[in-house]
């Protein structure tokens, strides 16, 4: 199986069961809804997603502008756009977040680095580093609060940024979601 093929293919079924296995099944009227009495909403999982994502990819691996500038305007954020890039849940942030929006967000993002790759250079992936550190620091993540994300991504192969935080981080929160999904007594089986 060709490369592409394969990464495509791990993106496409990211995309998928995310549509029809959490979107489909979690009314946008209970996305910001804290199961078991805590844990995170889906919407702040969605949008930290999505975030991740769209900086590594985009900002960092491909050097584009990020698929949220065209969604300001309807998500109910448009500063601070590192917001959402740290795993514990902004509850502000998901106070102001349209549900709907970030949902159009996600699979925007999504389908953004699925039409990429179908003409991308694969070559771009074997750079052994990418100057992460400025692509954070331009988009104002504060280092002092997240350094941890700093030190994650910086020195590592432009490969990680679409294995790990395009696929490998997606999965995961697809895991996270459907076990909220399921908590929430949404479950389809």
């Amino acid at each position: 199986m060709e490369l592409r093929t394969w990464i495509v293919g791990d993106l496409v079924s990211l995309r998928q069961r995310l549509a029809g296995g959490v979107l489909a099944r979690i009314p946008t009227d209970r996305r910001a809804e804290r199961v078991d009495g805590g844990g995170i909403a889906p919407t702040y999982i969605l949008w930290h997603l999505a975030r991740h994502h769209d900086v590594a990819v985009n900002r960092v691996l491909r050097e584009v502008d990020e698929t949220v500038h065209g969604w300001t305007d309807r998500l109910g954020v448009a500063d601070d756009l590192w917001r959402g890039l740290a795993e514990g849940e902004d509850a502000d942030l998901v106070d102001v977040l349209d549900a709907e929006s970030v949902e159009g967000y996600t699979l925007a993002v999504l389908d953004g680095t699925r039409t990429w790759l179908d003409e991308a250079d694969l070559s771009i992936l074997e750079q052994p580093s990418l100057d992460t550190d400025a692509a954070l620091a331009a988009l104002g993540t504060p280092e002092d609060r997240m350094g941890w994300l700093y030190d994650m991504w910086r020195g590592r192969p432009a490969s990680f940024f679409l294995q790990w935080e395009a696929i490998g981080h997606g999965v995961n929160h697809l895991g996270e979601l459907t076990s909220i999904r399921n908590r929430m007594g949404l479950s389809p089986f």
